[in-house]
């Protein structure tokens, strides 16, 4: 075999090895072994070809070597092994966490239950039937006080007291209309009222 064939045999060699590594993890051993032959590719260019030829091969070796790691990179995913040891990306749903169980919760909104203990301000409710944990807004609220959802934190129902709303003060009956008083009348008023007999010295 002559030279040349000798380096671009170590050189595809080389970059062969570099995939399986890839595809079939040794633990750096083959890629270990890659690395060897694509130096020894160079090194025998620089020796049996001349400088031109060695700086030729390296500049090879440092665009395919880049390239075959993306290539490969890229299809391994696509691979038994690959889906194996690389699953596929989370949907929307498994990123959200519990994202049934939070739908549900938010569909409880404005729903009247109870505390089935008492919540300082963590603790469990009650609505229509289903058990779920509950954090109270307003502090603590009592056991079996009754309570209404008012948003969803996490994968808990946000709750207040559901205390009815007191009734609107009854309308105060309008005042008759007072005709109006001139200074002169709440004058000659005050003057009547006033007790001068209240004001003669006693008797001696």
């Amino acid at each position: 075999m002559t030279p040349l064939v000798w380096i671009v045999a170590l050189f595809l060699v080389g970059l062969a090895v570099l995939v399986l590594e890839v595809f079939v993890p040794s633990g750096g051993v083959l890629g270990f072994l890659s690395v060897i032959a694509i130096v020894a590719a160079i090194v025998e260019a620089f020796l049996e070809q001349g400088t031109a030829f060695g700086l030729a091969v390296l500049g090879v070796a440092f665009v395919a070597v880049p390239a075959v790691l993306a290539g490969a990179f890229r299809v391994f995913p696509e691979t038994p092994l690959g889906r194996r040891v690389l699953p596929p990306p989370p949907g929307g749903d498994d990123v959200r966490p519990r994202a049934a169980r939070r739908r549900h919760l938010e569909g409880l909104v404005g729903r009247r239950g109870r505390a089935v203990g008492e919540l300082v301000p963590w603790g469990t409710v009650e609505i229509e039937g289903v058990v779920c944990d509950a954090v109270s807004e307003v502090g603590p609220i009592a056991a079996d006080a009754a309570v209404i959802v008012a948003g969803v934190d996490a994968a808990a129902v946000v709750v207040r007291p559901a205390t009815t709303r007191p009734d609107p003060p009854a309308a105060r009956p309008l005042r008759p209309e007072q005709p109006h008083q001139t200074d002169a009348d709440v004058r000659s008023r005050t003057l009547e009222e006033f007790d001068f007999e209240g004001l003669e010295p006693p008797a001696a």
